[in-house]
């Protein structure tokens, strides 16, 4: 770790504002939790945007972890990957194999998504690279999403974008009660 991260006994109330965050999971508190609140006022901040996706999100809670685990899959964040796939991968209906491929990539050959999942993942891909999308990518969406979900999807990608940022450069390693990433092949 790069940088001391807050432990208990917390000070200032970051205790209670954790054990918010965590909503009741009975894992040990996630290390890019504490992380966060090395700046506590900017944790108060970006706890209510993190919150809000996982309960108040308008797409699909199924999209919406697709989105979080190929943006921290694909950006080596194995911390924020582990923390997804094990807490709410199942629950939405992902197979161990397709948690894997979000970390590999999307892959047709495989049969593991339907062509839309795929089609969203390789749209993630575009807009967690170039900030972007072509006009290909903003077709598939608007045919996809209404506008509210479309500004919902352009804000996680870069908010998990963010948090994996996080992860890889004060080096938080795997959740260890969590699962880790898939071993290379």
């Amino acid at each position: 770790m790069r940088l001391t991260i807050p432990k208990p006994p917390y000070q200032n109330g970051i205790g209670k504002q954790i054990e918010r965050w965590k909503a009741g999971s009975k894992l040990t508190t996630p290390e890019i939790f504490e992380a966060f609140h090395i700046h506590p006022d900017l944790a108060s901040r970006t706890g209510v945007l993190g919150a809000g996706f996982l309960g108040h999100n308008l797409m699909s809670t199924r999209d919406r972890e697709i989105i979080i685990d190929r943006v921290t899959g694909s950006h080596g964040a194995e911390h924020e990957w582990s923390l997804h796939a094990t807490i709410f991968g199942n629950a939405v209906g992902l197979t161990d194999e397709q948690l894997d491929s979000t970390v590999s990539g999307p892959d047709r050959e495989r049969g593991l998504w339907d062509d839309d999942e795929l089609r969203l993942m390789e749209v993630v891909d575009e807009l967690a690279a170039s900030a972007n999308l072509g006009d290909d990518a903003w077709t598939f969406l608007q045919d996809r999403y209404n506008d509210q979900q479309i500004v919902e999807f352009i804000v996680l990608v870069g908010w998990y974008r963010t948090v994996s940022s996080m992860c890889n450069v004060l080096q938080i390693p795997a959740h260890p009660e969590c699962r880790s990433f898939p071993a290379d092949d």
